[in-house]
């Protein structure tokens, strides 16, 4: 539970308030919204990790904390409240909740004011998680135009006989684009996993996890629109299923930090860490997996001296974007080497 009204991406912003009770707990007041499975009865109960104020206010991140709040204890509810549940464009079967915490009961995870750093432990597995969501859309959308372009007929082929919507070229362009997409987002994924199993390189991992929230979520929504493109009116129709992949893929690229936001920690943190290691580490990876291949080393020799004048200024905010971009480019472009 990080979000609230006033505080989005900004988290210095939280108000949620926490202070410590009599009983060895903390108590937690205040509000979040965009809670998702806030609440259910599918089991008994809910347990929420929930970022609040333990600090002054004017401590910013610092004066964070993570707590570990039951929704109910032995069949006693915890001081909590659902107070709307959100009416969304997508995700239907995921109930989003806007919480009331009055006084609920929690217990402190960590250390009291470092509740950031272990939010983003578990934050950056939810990166992970949400880009392979961005896959598992990118996938069910071209499975959906797959099918319905190889069967459905649609004009003629020149030499007059009837043809299926995949016969023709502009749609088979929208059917290889899908499929590109989804096998080097999956690839992507399955490469950023890699790195985290081994960790032997944590640098790279730190940067890696952004470029691949970036890609997969952006190619799940890609694919879901030339999925209802492809379809046509069909398309457009709930009762095809692409409408709803789009529906359902369009949040990934807001929520877990907006893709915006991680490309600009692309070009700040993700630069900086272990006295920038990440981007030689990077040059090495695309090298690693494009062997050989004399256009993707000369991309890389440039790539990384942009990265480093990115690294020596002080605000890259105008050029967060097209640097994200640009280490997209070049990493996809080394992993399509490896692709059969």
């Amino acid at each position: 539970c990080l979000t609230e009204p006033q505080a989005g991406s900004s988290l210095s912003d939280v108000q949620t308030g926490a202070w410590p009770d009599p009983g060895g707990y903390y108590r937690i007041k205040g509000q979040k919204i965009f809670i998702s499975g806030g609440d259910q009865n599918l089991s008994q109960g809910i347990l929420h990790l929930v970022l609040a104020r333990s600090g002054p206010a004017d401590a910013g991140v610092k004066g964070l904390s993570l707590f570990l709040c039951l929704s109910d204890n032995d069949g006693v509810r915890n001081n909590i409240t659902i107070t709307r549940i959100e009416e969304k464009l997508g995700l239907h079967a995921s109930p989003t909740c806007q919480m009331e915490f009055d006084g609920a009961r929690a217990e402190l995870i960590g250390t009291e004011g470092r509740g950031l750093a272990s939010m983003f432990t578990m934050m950056n597995h939810a990166r992970l998680d949400v880009a392979l969501q961005g896959v598992a859309h990118a996938s069910r959308a071209q499975a959906i135009a797959s099918d319905y372009a190889t069967e459905r007929q649609q004009g003629r082929q020149p030499d007059g006989s009837p043809a299926v919507l995949a016969d023709h070229p502009d749609v088979q362009r929208m059917l290889n684009e899908q499929r590109d997409l989804t096998r080097t987002a999956r690839a992507m994924c399955h490469l950023t996993l890699g790195e985290l199993e081994r960790h032997d390189r944590p640098a790279l991992i730190e940067f890696l996890t952004p470029l691949c929230k970036i890609y997969a979520t952006e190619a799940g929504i890609r694919s879901a629109d030339l999925g209802i493109q492809i379809l046509g009116g069909y398309g457009y129709l709930e009762e095809y299923g692409v409408a709803q992949v789009w529906r359902d893929a369009r949040i990934t690229a807001i929520y877990e930090g907006a893709n915006g936001i991680h490309a600009l920690t692309l070009a700040t943190r993700g630069l900086h860490v272990n006295q920038g290691a990440a981007i030689t580490q990077f040059v090495q990876l695309v090298t690693e997996l494009a062997a050989n291949d004399a256009e993707i080393a000369a991309r890389a020799q440039g790539w990384e001296a942009r990265a480093r004048e990115l690294a020596a200024q002080s605000d890259v905010r105008t050029q967060a974007h097209a640097f994200a971009q640009e280490s997209l480019q070049l990493l996809s472009q080394a992993i399509r080497q490896k692709l059969p």
